[in-house]
């Protein structure tokens, strides 16, 4: 049993009644015809999900109408587009039948000179929206002495300490820094610890957590001085021109 049996007849008839008032009898029941067959194609698109949902998954159709004559095509487009005849039509049908419907649901018409069928359907999805990109933030070394001037913060986590890799006791590296206040390299290199801080990249966010350092790590914001709690894992949320000591070397962050 077609999904549109009982409210088909209603919608046609109405068709039928507007296209023989506005092109006669005659056309009317060609159109009629083809009216009817647009419809069923837009039936097979129907989708039933779990529990006996429907969905028409499509927000665009774009319906072409083939005719080899111009007039024959003037009269199909203002048959089937004019009011936007064919676009209610369907929306009707679709409603009736309990299927949800994109919001952004439309119907184009366009007509053609040549096509082996009556008709052709171009259902669209809706095209997918691009990726966000989070900007990436990057670490400038306002006060000490590091490997290099900037860091690109482009890893889930930045290590921050003085020497560049740590080993137990058995020389095994349990750690390795990716910002590198060498000692002896400036004179508030001393005041960071081997294993001073990290800052973690989360949802787009970046956070800068105290390891246990000796000197402590602050965030000076707006004036005011944060201090950020050793061994606090979830640390102090990072925002753009933001200045972090470590001891008395400083990095300033860019988001």
């Amino acid at each position: 049993m077609s999904l549109f049996s009982e409210i088909e007849k209603t919608i046609e008839r109405g068709f039928r009644s507007a296209t023989e008032r506005l092109f006669g009898q005659a056309e009317s029941g060609d159109l009629v015809t083809l009216h009817h067959a647009l419809l069923e194609s837009v039936e097979e698109q129907v989708q039933v999900l779990a529990h006996g949902r429907r969905v028409f998954p499509f927000p665009r159709v774009q319906v072409t109408l083939v005719a080899a004559e111009e007039a024959r095509r003037n009269l199909l487009a203002a048959a089937f587009g004019e009011d936007k005849r064919l676009e209610n039509d369907i929306r009707e049908a679709l409603e009736a039948a309990g299927c949800q419907i994109p919001r952004s649901f439309t119907v184009e018409i366009l007509t053609s000179p040549a096509g082996d069928k009556p008709f052709f359907i171009d259902y669209q999805r809706e095209p997918a929206k691009p990726a966000v990109e989070t900007p990436v933030g990057r670490l400038v070394v306002v006060k000490g002495k590091a490997a290099c001037d900037a860091y690109v913060l482009d890893k889930p986590r930045t290590n921050i300490g003085r020497l560049s890799e740590l080993t137990d006791s058995e020389q095994r590296v349990v750690r390795r820094n990716d910002v590198v206040f060498e000692e002896n390299a400036h004179e508030a290199n001393g005041t960071v610890s081997r294993q001073h801080a990290h800052i973690r990249r989360e949802d787009g966010q970046y956070r800068v957590a105290d390891d246990g350092s000796e000197f402590g790590t602050r965030v000076f914001r707006d004036g005011r001085s944060i201090e950020v709690p050793a061994g606090n894992r979830r640390g102090e949320r990072l925002r753009p021109g933001d200045e972090i000591y470590l001891g008395r070397a400083c990095l300033r962050f860019e988001g």
